[in-house]
């Protein structure tokens, strides 16, 4: 199997690496940044990991990305990117502020399914990582909880029209804080590790069918031995 991890260096997108190398797949990292990429090669030191920088800011980067990891050959993506973003009350969230978080965290999800899905081979897999405010809202994060719930029915909506192209369409809901390489030291046991979050996509790629419907969420209550 070859596997396109983008967003490969963030918490999430370093599990996925981890578990697609322990598995022995031919896996490609993209991200942003050459250094960080090349940090990220540096640990594997793994003659099946590949790195390719680029973006999904826009569809022509996107297209850009998808032609330099040779994405005909690939039998599934991973995408894993996100942004950081600063709590503020929802009284405080006008229509300016929702718009800006929609573009920041939603846009490159709709590049990547736009570019990417109508170029993947039939029996390919495309999945995408989502986020649990989708089903809840917390203080201060209104504009996430609205991005993520609109990124779950785009998913579903890409499953829906695009089942005829073979290609497997899933998003995998993160109903946990991540516990990964940025999180590490403030970390709870309530957090799910971004191994466990990496051996959770890897299992859906290896077996796309194993569960019903386009959106799977993923908790602790899932975890191992739980």
């Amino acid at each position: 199997m070859r596997v396109l991890v983008i967003g490969a260096t963030g918490d999430v997108g370093q599990g996925v690496i981890t578990s697609c190398l322990k598995r022995g797949w031919t896996t490609v990292a993209a991200g942003r940044t050459n250094s960080t990429l090349a940090d990220l090669a540096q640990q594997h030191n793994n003659p099946l990991l590949s790195t390719v920088t680029g973006s999904l800011d826009s569809e022509s980067a996107a297209a850009e990305l998808a032609d330099a990891a040779d994405i005909a050959t690939v039998s599934a993506v991973v995408v894993t990117v996100s942004a950081p973003w600063r709590p503020a009350p929802v009284a405080e969230c006008g229509w300016d502020t929702v718009t800006e978080v929609f573009d920041k965290l939603l846009r490159p999800h709709v590049n990547a399914a736009r570019v990417l899905l109508p170029r993947l081979s039939r029996g390919a897999t495309y999945l995408a990582i989502g986020g649990g405010m989708a089903d809840a809202v917390f203080p201060g994060m209104a504009p996430v909880s609205m991005v993520q719930a609109a990124q779950r029915n785009l998913v579903r909506a890409w499953s829906k029209e695009h089942r005829d192209s073979g290609v497997n369409i899933r998003e995998l809901l993160i109903a946990a804080m991540v516990n990964g390489h940025s999180t590490r030291a403030v970390a709870g046991p309530d957090w799910l590790t971004d191994i466990e979050i990496g051996e959770r996509v890897t299992e859906l790629l290896a077996d796309p069918h194993s569960n019903p419907g386009p959106v799977l969420t993923f908790s602790v209550k899932d975890r191992a031995g739980a």
